[in-house]
């Protein structure tokens, strides 16, 4: 089975890079995305040449720091200080937010990643910011219009631990509700042409360490046939509070576990094979099609 480890935030923070970069030369990590407008982001610049068989995607950030369009051309997404500002889903729901400010500072994002990292081979988003009614298609459209040729799936493989997904998803109707209306977004997203892997792999009860990790990549491969799929981890070196909000420690322990230089070799003995975005360029689009628990 063929997993995307992909590594979110380089450019947060000085841990984050370093805790990537980290990861990335471990081997079993092999995609990484980029925040274009946060204090580190200058560090990208080097990443392509450091790591060229890495998958390096652009992670759109309209939550966290200051746009990098200037501020009169996407005033409806700035608060006090210059920063975005807060509860922008909610903002958007109420007609606050224009879509062509959203257009503008995405677009001015996609410009620094190209001009200093290259053209992004997929997209995403901080905090999943673009999951939600008339956002996802917008930003689908955006991503198409300008050429990034694959993004993250949402479509969901929960792998529980000691339940099954089913019981898992009758004692959680919400996030049932909300995997049913995400795949189908992403079935939309590869009819208009956009790569995607299968699913992406969550674990819900699983700790980032290796025993527990290859437990649940085993259940993963006993359900899994239909292609590749994407872990998300979001390691660093340090615990920066201040700016991880609610991923603290959880970032430290996808660094020790994803650092490992042995990782890769356990990975394969296991008969999972670590992979980047290129793999959805196989033969047909892989993420075109397929369900997720």
């Amino acid at each position: 089975m063929e997993l995307i480890v992909t590594a979110d935030d380089y450019g947060l923070s000085r841990s984050v890079n370093e805790g990537i970069e980290a990861c990335l030369a471990a081997g079993a990590t092999r995609a990484a995305c980029v925040m274009m407008n946060m204090p580190e982001w200058p560090q990208a610049a080097r990443l392509k040449a450091k790591f060229p068989r890495a998958s390096l995607g652009i992670h759109w950030n309209l939550t966290q720091g200051k746009p990098v369009a200037d501020a009169p051309r996407v005033p409806s997404l700035i608060g006090a200080g210059g920063e975005f500002a807060p509860s922008l889903r909610q903002r958007w729901l109420s007609g606050e937010v224009d879509r062509t400010h959203i257009r503008a500072e995405l677009t001015a994002q996609w410009l620094r990643f190209r001009e200093d990292v290259g053209e992004p081979d997929f997209w995403n988003t901080h905090q999943d910011i673009h999951i939600w009614p008339g956002l996802f298609h917008l930003f689908l459209q955006i991503g198409k219009e300008l050429g990034i040729p694959a993004m993250r799936s949402h479509r969901r493989t929960t792998i529980p631990r000691g339940e099954s997904a089913f019981i898992y998803n009758l004692r959680h109707p919400a996030y049932w509700i909300k995997g049913r209306v995400v795949a189908r977004w992403a079935d939309q997203a590869a009819a208009y042409g956009m790569a995607l892997p299968v699913g992406r792999l969550l674990l819900p009860g699983y700790r980032m360490e290796w025993a527990s990790l290859s437990e649940a990549l085993q259940r993963v491969k006993q359900q899994n046939g239909r292609g590749p799929l994407e872990l998300v981890i979001h390691p660093a070196t340090q615990v920066d509070a201040a700016r991880f909000g609610r991923l603290t420690e959880q970032r430290i322990r996808d660094y020790e576990l994803f650092r490992s230089a042995d990782l890769i070799e356990r990975l394969r003995q296991d008969g999972i094979y670590p992979a980047g975005f290129e793999v959805l360029n196989q033969g047909s689009r892989l993420g075109s099609g397929g369900r997720a628990a």
